[in-house]
């Protein structure tokens, strides 16, 4: 069904290729999962199967593709349409109409189908999507996850051979991404749809694979079965693995568990006969009746929270309640995550944080003040924020005018701009790329580029919505790492995020949102080992074998003590 030979491709002004000499054969039915680091090919690699690589970007391209019989190079990319369907990356770049019901028919419309099967098409993939309470909304308004599941729901309804998915999970909560993929699951079992996935977050997808391609530099370095890409994978750092099978990875030869169900079956056979294993953060059991450490209680004088909201709401012009009343106190040098399901509230809560959004009732203090009628750019000195989609923040045709526009804004003394920026650059370990042109780089490396335009003018609050979203696992660690240091030096970090094992080794403090409101408060084991959805995969397979596991440092101590 897709073939794919020896195949080469150059992105114009390229001297080194995207992808080198790739072979590979997919039959019908087969479920394929790209992993690799960031900039490794495989986003070109899946353009590649619906033309849009080279009738879109371009460039030069060796050797052949062929889907269905026909070769992508001589076919448009209109006409390979209705053979493969394809979900980007960002969906804010393939959604074009007013609302879900009209995004999810326009492609129906182009196709000519009569409006009795358009309107049946649409209401079932809405509701398979569980899209139907937003059929009315405006897509300017939906939640960067609600974008991403109406841009997946415009693509099933066009009934594809072969859906080709860019990081289609990126931008979901847990729940909705299992639920996202298993549908996927499903077609392709079911309907017998070829699925082309590449996806960072495989701990949910690992299983599902037919077969696994790992690229590498453009290369395909490895192909073939979950369970073998699992035992090759042994000592190398870079790979995209489960978190629990990369523990157990870590420790023994033996075949490692792939999934939860195959992780908690092993742990409790290891575990059999033992006692639980302690709370990494508390002295006594809590089913023995111990007490968690609790957050010191301020005493007389002591300076005001750095972020406060009071009874905060906000309505969207369509109605939407996307806050109701939330009471929430951030003191400075706090390292919180913000979690919860798609359009729950959280990106709505810290855009009030600089003045993005203003409250519809309530108030939002920064160090005490009222932030009601602050300017923006004012409020940006303070609480600086890297936004869900890093290319909305660059702008500029290199890195350091990028920096340099950040500094301008903020009315920085301009005797200070070069001393500032390098100190940036190099926080970020982008030095390197002080001329290159952002557009021109990966994914991770931009999403670095524009953590830097923020950090530049040194705020006390830093604010990331989704900053994990479409990075490799190193990517991940590094941006850890910035983090991390940034918070040591006193600075308050706010994490909006649906990556749970990245919240966990990184935060302090969790507060899980739902419906606009703030549903869970406290350090991260307390909130996400309560969880049974939104929580790491190691507290889901050690929750009965030991008290609060949530990081992989826990995973290993625990691992090491039932075995």
């Amino acid at each position: 069904m897709v073939e794919i030979e020896n195949l080469s491709y150059w992105y114009p002004r390229r001297d080194v290729p995207a992808l080198s000499d790739v072979s590979l054969r997919v039959s019908p039915g087969e479920f394929i999962l790209l992993v690799g680091a960031s900039g490794s090919g495989k986003s070109t690699l899946c353009r590649a199967v619906n033309g849009l690589v080279p009738h879109f970007y371009g460039g030069r391209i060796a050797g052949k593709v062929k889907v269905a019989g026909t070769d992508t190079a001589t076919t448009d990319v209109r006409d390979l349409a209705r053979v493969v369907g394809m979900v980007f990356q960002d969906p804010e770049s393939q959604l074009i109409s007013e609302n879900p019901v009209a995004e999810v028919a326009f492609g129906l419309e182009n196709i000519g189908l009569e409006p009795q099967q358009i309107r049946k098409r649409v209401e079932e993939v809405l509701a398979s999507l569980r899209l139907s309470p937003l059929r009315d909304r405006r897509v300017s308004e939906l939640s960067g996850g609600e974008k991403q599941k109406v841009a997946l729901a415009s693509v099933l309804a066009m009934h594809p051979r072969i859906i080709v998915l860019d990081e289609p999970t990126s931008q979901l909560d847990p729940i909705s991404a299992e639920e996202f993929l298993s549908t996927l699951k499903s077609l392709n079992d079911e309907l017998g749809l070829i699925v082309i996935l590449a996806e960072h977050r495989v701990e949910r997808c690992f299983h599902f694979a037919d077969r696994v391609v790992a690229l590498d530099g453009g290369t395909v370095v490895f192909a073939g079965e979950s369970a073998e890409m699992a035992s090759w994978s042994k000592g190398k750092q870079w790979t995209l693995l489960p978190p629990i099978t990369r523990l157990f990875l870590d420790g023994e030869e033996n075949k490692a568990p792939l999934t939860v169900k195959e992780g908690r079956m092993r742990i409790a056979k290891l575990a059999a006969g033992k006692e639980k294993v302690p709370s990494p953060i508390r002295s006594v059991d809590p089913e023995a009746g111990g007490t968690r450490p609790q957050r010191k209680e301020k005493s007389a004088g002591a300076p005001p929270p750095q972020i406060e909201t009071k009874n905060l709401w906000h309505v969207y012009g369509d109605g939407t309640e996307a806050l109701r009343g939330v009471n929430l106190a951030i003191d400075p040098g706090e390292f919180v995550a913000v979690i919860g399901e798609n359009g729950s509230g959280k990106t709505t809560l810290v855009r009030h944080f600089n003045g993005l959004l203003r409250p519809g009732r309530g108030k939002v203090l920064i160090e005490g003040q009222n932030i009601a009628g602050v300017e923006v750019a004012l409020l940006a000195r303070t609480c600086g924020m890297l936004a869900q989609n890093p290319n909305s923040q660059l702008i500029a045709n290199d890195t350091t005018s990028e920096l340099e526009l950040s500094l301008e804004a903020m009315r920085a003394p301009r005797e200070s701009w070069s001393k500032m920026i390098d100190e940036a650059l190099e926080f970020a370990e982008i030095e390197p790329l002080r001329h290159s042109n952002p557009a021109d780089l990966s994914c991770g490396e931009r999403e670095r580029v524009a953590l830097a335009s923020v950090l530049v003018c040194k705020p006390k609050i830093l604010v990331l919505d989704e900053p994990t979203r479409g990075v490799d696992m190193r990517t991940k660690e590094r941006l850890s790492g910035y983090l991390r240091r940034y918070n040591s030096e006193g600075n308050t970090v706010i994490l909006v995020t649906h990556d749970m094992e990245f919240a966990a080794e990184c935060c302090a403090r969790v507060l899980l949102m739902g419906a606009g409101r703030i549903l869970a408060d406290g350090d991260k084991h307390s909130v996400l080992s309560g969880s049974l959805f939104f929580t790491t995969q190691y507290s889901k397979c050690f929750r009965d074998a030991a008290f609060e596991v949530v990081t992989r440092e826990e995973a290993s101590r625990a691992l090491e003590a039932i075995s």
